[in-house]
């Protein structure tokens, strides 16, 4: 263990950041390919995605401005 570097919560910040990052533009192109659709549950579906990611978005503005 280094005595200047925690890695435990080196470790949650960069698996927190790659689920929050990948996985935001994920559900993203999953809206995207919902709404190409054209059909109604595609497009309920991809109302539901872009919910999921304002939603991810706002949390994300919270803990950075909660500080």
């Amino acid at each position: 263990m280094n005595a200047y570097i925690d890695l435990d919560a080196l470790w949650k910040v960069l698996l927190a950041s790659l689920l929050a990052g990948a996985g935001l533009v994920a559900v993203f192109s999953l809206a995207l390919v919902g709404l190409s659709t054209g059909r109604p549950a595609g497009r309920a579906g991809a109302g539901l995605c872009l919910l999921v990611v304002a939603a991810g978005v706002a949390l994300g503005l919270y803990v950075m401005l909660a500080g």
